[in-house]
């Protein structure tokens, strides 16, 4: 079974962090590492909370439009100021889903007793 708690929780932040830095002038070659490494754990978050019998997808969805956007094989070209917000809004999207994926209610695997 699939499960988003089997990826280590510190590649949320990594990877938000990555983007972060992002809004910093740097060269080239960081922003094609970025793109590999945010659409990596994009495509990976996808895999781990798809599910068939899911009520809603919101998540799913939205980490494909992350994978694309920040796809290395066909980039996506935009001017400076709108990568500012793109790689800020994704960041705050990996953070607000590490919020909500790692505090769900948690399954007991002991069997309820009470009322018995």
């Amino acid at each position: 079974m699939r499960d988003v708690n089997r990826i280590p929780w510190w590649i949320w932040p990594t990877t938000a962090a990555l983007l972060v830095i992002a809004t910093l002038p740097l060269p080239y070659g960081y922003y094609t590492i970025l793109r590999i490494v945010v659409c990596g754990f994009a495509v990976v978050v996808f895999f781990h909370t798809w599910r068939d019998d899911a009520p809603t997808r919101m998540w799913p969805l939205t980490f494909v439009g992350i994978g694309i956007l920040f796809n290395p094989l066909v980039p996506v070209h935009l001017d400076r100021a709108t990568w500012f917000y793109l790689d800020i809004g994704a960041a705050i999207l990996i953070v607000w889903h590490l919020m909500s994926a790692r505090s769900g209610p948690k399954q007991s695997i002991e069997p309820d007793t009470e009322g018995k």
